[in-house]
């Protein structure tokens, strides 16, 4: 099932950039006027790409990598990620006192951005309908917080900012 919906995003994602990119159009070529030209000639200029879209994290051609992933394989390089996450969620996890004397279980959902420098940036938090909700979701804040740089992630050859999204959950 989890295969299924992450085919049908890429899918989507693929075919939405697509359409996106048919409708835009072609930017101004800088005009140059030389002197004794009595006409402007259109000149040639290269421009460097910028990709200032933010992209969902299974779709990058590079993810952000953690430094002890950097020497992996590429191919392991996502389960390395997620290896170190995971690590790095039970090291950093403080369980909310009010909530452990109450017996409350909960889980956040935590979406973030990693920049095009490796740090992580836009941290959202959000918890199941407790009362104890706002403790839950500043804990999760904290731990996503509390990441270290990462190597950024690229698109074609290019730094760029990806989304992630991470479930945590608060189990006694």
């Amino acid at each position: 099932m989890r295969t299924l919906l992450l085919l049908l995003f890429i899918c989507n994602f693929t075919f939405s950039q697509t359409k996106r990119e048919e409708k835009t159009e072609k930017p101004h070529t800088p005009i140059e006027i030389k002197v004794g030209d009595h006409y402007p000639t259109e000149e040639k200029i290269v421009t460097e790409e910028f990709i200032d879209e933010t992209i969902p994290f299974p779709v990058v051609e590079q993810i952000p990598l953690f430094k002890n992933c950097k020497t992996i394989e590429k191919k392991d390089q996502m389960n390395c990620f997620y290896d170190e996450m995971e690590k790095h969620v039970k090291k950093h996890l403080k369980y909310p006192k009010e909530a452990k004397k109450n017996n409350i279980e909960s889980r956040v959902s935590v979406h973030f951005e990693i920049d095009k420098n490796g740090k992580v940036t836009n941290i959202q938090a959000r918890g199941k309908q407790t009362e104890f909700k706002s403790l839950f979701e500043e804990e999760a804040k904290r731990i996503i917080s509390l990441l270290p740089d990462f190597i950024p992630a690229t698109q074609r050859k290019k730094p760029v900012v990806v989304k992630y999204a991470i479930p945590i959950n608060f189990k006694l």
